[in-house]
């Protein structure tokens, strides 16, 4: 009896453990180079006016370079994901705030395009910190002219 009872223990104690899964390995060392991620996020992506690399991505967080290089960019609202975002070159404006209107849904739950209602603008300069939290409408362009850069920590809410 008392070896059931140790036995049982034993695997109760286990059951925490055993329900840890990893869905993605940890990261390894990562180097790139100033010039080496200006090279990849100058070129914009195909039908964008931006270029974006990502240096990690789990299912709870990411880390994404990203350069403006133009303005007339869409609103973003991200039910689930805090941005978390650092100006590294150039300037830019964030608007953020407000509602979307006609917005279009994506397959993830991600509010895409349409125009803010009701918004802030923010003029963006290198070194500055921006925190837009989960759901909050938000768009990122390049001021005239000019082009913007930045970091973007990304966190699942």
């Amino acid at each position: 009896m008392l070896t059931r009872l140790i036995a049982a223990a034993a695997l109760l104690a286990a059951t925490p453990a055993l329900a840890q899964v990893r869905a993605k390995e940890p990261d390894s060392y990562i180097f790139k180079s100033a010039g080496e991620i200006d090279k990849t996020i100058s070129q914009p992506e195909g039908g964008r006016v931006y270029g974006a690399t990502f240096m990690n991505d789990h299912e709870n967080y990411y880390i994404e370079f990203v350069k403006r290089l133009d303005h007339g960019n869409m609103v973003e609202l991200h039910p689930h994901w805090v941005d978390q975002i650092t100006i590294i070159a150039g300037e830019g404006v964030l608007t953020f705030g407000g509602t979307v209107k006609d917005g279009n849904i994506a397959p993830n739950g991600e509010v895409r395009g349409g125009t803010q209602v009701g918004a802030t603008t923010q003029a963006l300069h290198p070194g500055d910190f921006v925190l837009i939290p989960a759901g909050s409408a938000h768009k990122f362009d390049a001021a005239p002219g000019k082009t913007v850069t930045y970091v973007v920590a990304k966190a699942r809410n």
